[in-house]
């Protein structure tokens, strides 16, 4: 069954993204901010503050974006509309297109809550995106990486619980966990 991509407002809060989702509402979108994403980056800084010397994951394990580089907005919205052309093979899609500065470089981030719906959009994107940008970079990463990777190194070593591997990076880590969360 084909199924329509709904576009959020676009926010400059944190950079100019977009989100999507295959919710008219954004329903999924909006309860994961604060049922699953807050929670995280909380769960984050607090073991961060207390000085632990391994991080339990939790949800954080188990959570991917899948990624698609492109030249601009109106690349993201043709991989887009090519999205919504085909069959969804996960059942619900939801994320974001756009870049943390206003010029240069875009991508579409896919959101998935484990490794059989990642594996999934991946292939519908690689597939996609070949029809836009057959050159376009497409991969997947864990989702908070940017936060969590910069302690515990690369995404592909982590287990449920993992050890600090970059302690020198701690502070950083929790001034922008701080700001993810209170800087709105």
């Amino acid at each position: 069954m084909d199924r329509q991509i709904y576009l959020g407002d676009k926010s400059s809060r944190q950079g100019y993204w977009t989100s999507f989702e295959s919710s008219p509402y954004l329903t999924v979108t909006r309860k994961n901010i604060y049922g699953r994403c807050v929670p995280c980056i909380e769960s984050l800084l607090n073991q961060l503050t207390e000085g632990r010397q391994a991080i339990e994951l939790n949800q954080a394990f188990d959570c991917w974006k899948v990624v698609a580089v492109l030249d601009d907005e109106t690349e993201c919205l043709k991989v887009l509309a090519a999205y919504e052309q085909k069959p969804f093979s996960a059942p619900h899609v939801r994320g974001r297109f756009g870049s943390k500065e206003k010029e240069g470089k875009k991508a579409v981030i896919f959101h998935a809550d484990n490794r059989e719906e990642r594996d999934l959009i991946l292939t519908d994107l690689k597939q996609c995106v070949g029809q836009v940008k057959p050159d376009a970079q497409v991969f997947f990463s864990r989702a908070c990486a940017y936060l969590q990777g910069q302690v515990l190194g690369d995404g592909s070593d982590w287990e449920k619980v993992t050890p600090v591997k970059h302690p020198e990076n701690i502070a950083e880590v929790i001034r922008r966990c701080r700001k993810s969360l209170y800087d709105w």
